[in-house]
């Protein structure tokens, strides 16, 4: 019986070992399955890589890019762009400057602004696309020797008049001989208020001197008055004494308020705001108006940026100052004021010219 035993104790242990090494065939079996199908996928995977590779390659060498090479070219084009850019900004700018001077150069890289220069900055002023707009480029001009401009542009309707405006800073002036240079018209200073302390109303000293030579000559005559009232009540009474000074005279040309703002601490007006001017300006020229005269307001580049306002521009003929061979006023004008060193006939010294586009040529034409 226990021989019996024995025997089937070891035929036990000799099965389960048959067991655990069929197991263990089985594992390294399927382990070894494992690592070949592994090897099978990283060989395919890398020929796929190679293939894909070789694709890129070749799309490349046709003039193809990936989308990563694609935006590093575009931002390599885009820095480079920038920089010639830059490059060519700061030459123009640098020859402009050689050339022009540094507001000139700034006013021709900026064309869709009004640029004037105060207190040591350069201020930028958009301009009104709802204004009317005049049509001239600097080509439309034409300098002759004597500083004075002729219109040589395409609109045969522009027919400037030739004239200048004088006061007592011109002294003696021979009104025969100013006739016989070309000039059409005058623009006389009937007189000032004292711009300080004293703001009595002064009449020029060589007021009735011109006038009466220049209607002598044949010319024909308008007047300005050199403002610096603070309020309605004393630009009606400017008005008030122009109106009285031509009162003896004929004449057919405007009779213009001057707005040129003073920077001095001393100035009576160095206080006045935009809403201050349009108020003083309106009071003037309505009593130019209703006196059966054409009223005008006379102001620099500087002026008509700061003081007067586009509703007044609209409302009165615009006379504007600025010294160069193009008009840099955007808007319609009447009058240009293109220099004050001409050189003409009969005055001696500069002389300041003015273009006239507007026909004041008989009175009719100043009634409204």
């Amino acid at each position: 019986m226990k021989k019996n035993d024995h025997q089937n104790s070891k035929m036990v242990r000799k099965t389960k070992d048959i067991i655990s090494i069929i197991f263990l065939s089985l594992v390294s079996l399927l382990a070894l399955t494992f690592c070949i199908g592994l090897l099978l996928s990283n060989a395919d995977l890398r020929r796929r890589i190679e293939a894909k590779t070789s694709e890129l390659d070749a799309i490349e060498n046709e003039g193809y890019y990936t989308t990563a090479r694609a935006e590093q070219m575009v931002e390599s084009a885009v820095a480079e762009t920038q920089s010639e850019t830059l490059e060519s900004v700061r030459n123009t700018f640098k020859e402009e400057l050689g050339s022009k001077g540094s507001l000139s150069a700034i006013r021709e890289l900026f064309p869709d602004d009004l640029i004037v220069a105060s207190n040591g900055e350069y201020r930028f002023y958009p301009i009104d696309e709802n204004m009317d707009r005049h049509m001239f480029k600097a080509e439309d001009f034409r300098e002759s020797s004597n500083g004075k401009l002729d219109y040589i542009g395409p609109d045969e309707s522009v027919q400037p008049k030739f004239g200048i405006m004088v006061s007592r800073y011109n002294g003696e002036i021979n009104f025969e001989n100013v006739k016989s240079a070309g000039v059409d018209f005058v623009m006389v200073r009937a007189g000032l208020r004292g711009s300080s302390e004293d703001a009595s109303l002064v009449e020029d000293d060589f007021f009735r001197q011109d006038i009466n030579g220049a209607l002598a000559a044949g010319l024909q005559v308008g007047v300005y008055f050199d403002s610096s009232a603070i309020n309605t009540m004393e630009a009606e009474e400017e008005a008030e004494f122009v109106l009285s000074l031509i009162a003896p005279y004929e004449v057919t040309y405007p009779i213009a308020i001057m707005i040129e703002a003073s920077d001095s601490p001393d100035s009576r007006t160095i206080n006045l705001e935009t809403d201050d001017y349009s108020k003083i300006i309106d009071a003037y020229c309505s009593k130019i108006q209703d006196a059966g005269y054409k009223p005008m307001v006379y102001g620099n580049i500087l002026s008509y940026v700061e003081y007067i306002d586009l509703g007044i521009q609209q409302k009165y003929p615009v006379w504007f100052s600025f010294s160069g061979d193009r008009p840099y006023y955007p808007y319609h004008f009447d009058m240009w004021e293109y220099t004050r060193n001409g050189y003409v006939y009969g005055i001696n010294g500069g002389a300041n010219f003015i273009m006239c586009l507007a026909d004041y040529s008989n009175s009719e034409e100043t009634d409204d």
